[in-house]
């Protein structure tokens, strides 16, 4: 918290309710109020229903990253048609291949 500049009663706070969640999720992992990814309902208001490596204490060591956003681009990739099937030389499609995503 120190070398982020953070306060750490935040953190803390952060923490206590993120244990908080995982704790009901695990007693009832049925009836939260929200939609969970994937199926099913969360006490997570973005949905999450599996908790890992918990309690989360701020006694803990962390490694700790700044990830800037940029914009990038996908100069190339793979050719495909309307299908979303791959194309090989002369535009001919490759049979059961399929592409997709930024490199499509």
């Amino acid at each position: 918290a120190q070398e982020c500049g953070l306060p750490l009663a935040n953190i803390e706070e952060t923490f206590k309710d993120y244990n908080g969640l995982a704790e009901k999720q695990q007693k009832d992992p049925d009836n939260g109020p929200y939609e969970a990814y994937g199926g099913g309902k969360s006490w997570d208001k973005w949905g999450k229903k599996f908790f890992h490596n918990l309690p989360l204490e701020t006694s803990d060591s962390f490694h700790v990253a700044i990830v800037t956003p940029v914009i990038h681009y996908c100069m190339g990739g793979m050719r495909i048609n309307g299908d979303a099937e791959s194309l090989g030389a002369s535009d001919q499609v490759i049979g059961g291949l399929y592409s997709a995503g930024e490199a499509a």
